[in-house]
């Protein structure tokens, strides 16, 4: 517990400092992503597919991300999701990309947060802090959740910590161990704690 307070502690102040220079998404706490989500699932891409639409008399490239959905967390995903993000190959052959916005490859598993899929640019809540890349440790023989940067996940509050990388964070990711990250069910299990408690006027209901 005292090496994870540690670690926790360096993080915190390597992505605040790190983050001063950096464009990024003001992370939301746990709760506040589990609550403002549509659904949350768990999935695996199938496929990508680009698609020009029109905006304001221009061609806007946009990447259509179909989910083979393993689990429904919470809310009440459509049968069929398929996610819709600003970006991808446009017309002429080139390439529109959004920095700083996750990228999908087939094949890809990951608990997701969605919110205003087809409205909002990109279909995560809080984008990159939307997306928890599902791992695998060999030697573990062992799932285990990260953050979209890659670095595991050791308790829902690093879920508030800015999304940053740099040579020092990436020093520091190699001492957090698989093995004290959580596990897919162990992830699920607190968003569902999160999103049947709700805390109004200094009362929790569970609902």
């Amino acid at each position: 517990m005292i090496r994870y307070r540690l670690i926790f502690v360096l993080l915190a102040a390597l992505a605040g400092a790190l983050a001063a220079s950096a464009t990024t998404v003001v992370p939301p706490d746990f709760d506040q992503l589990v609550q403002s989500s549509d659904y949350v699932i768990r999935g695996r891409v199938k496929s990508l597919r680009n698609e020009i639409r029109m905006r304001d008399g221009r061609e806007l490239p946009f990447t259509q991300v179909a989910i083979e959905v393993k689990e429904v967390i919470a809310g009440a995903p459509p049968a069929a999701v398929v996610l819709t993000m600003l970006g991808g190959r446009t017309s002429d052959g080139g390439q529109l990309t959004i920095e700083g916005v996750p990228q999908f490859t087939v094949g890809d598993e990951d608990v997701l947060f969605v919110r205003g899929n087809g409205t909002n640019f990109h279909p995560l809540n809080a984008v990159m802090h939307g997306r928890y890349p599902v791992k695998f440790d060999k030697k573990l023989n062992r799932e285990y959740i990260a953050r979209a940067n890659g670095q595991p996940l050791l308790a829902t509050a690093e879920v508030a910590l800015p999304l940053v990388d740099s040579k020092l964070v990436r020093e520091l990711r190699r001492s957090l161990r698989a093995d004290d990250a959580l596990t897919p069910r162990e992830f699920a299990q607190s968003i569902r704690t999160a999103r049947a408690t709700r805390t109004t006027g200094g009362r929790t209901d569970v609902k």
